[in-house]
């Protein structure tokens, strides 16, 4: 496995593990009552100002992150595909899967930020 590859799975372990942590610190204590719990699921999560400008600016961090893996990933991406010769290869969908997703992450993000003002 090329060196690209293992960049590519560090960046989203860490990615995962920093999104996982910072959804445990950013999630509000829920009431232990049935009745309050019914209440709290029909009511949408009212956040403090706090929370929303931290979870804006950590949507922008993981666009960010997510914009320089797309950038990192674009230039193997086109060098697979010339070099493919009409062969599908592991590497080439591996490239493709994660430039689609990328992609899909920055638009999603992108109309969250958009939403959230």
């Amino acid at each position: 496995m090329s060196t690209e590859l293992y960049i590519v799975i560090g960046l989203c372990v860490f990615a995962f593990l920093v999104g996982s942590r910072l959804k445990k610190a950013l999630k509000t204590p829920q009431s232990k009552s049935k009745h309050q719990k019914k209440k709290n699921h029909v009511k949408k999560k009212e956040l403090s100002p706090k929370q929303i400008k931290l979870r804006r600016i950590f949507t922008i961090a993981m666009l960010v992150l997510v914009f320089g893996l797309l950038i990192f990933m674009i230039p193997a991406l086109s060098r697979d595909i010339l070099t493919s010769n009409g062969s599908v290869t592991e590497n080439l969908i591996l490239r493709i899967l994660i430039v689609g997703f990328s992609i899909y992450i920055l638009f999603m993000g992108y109309v969250k930020i958009r939403k959230s003002k």
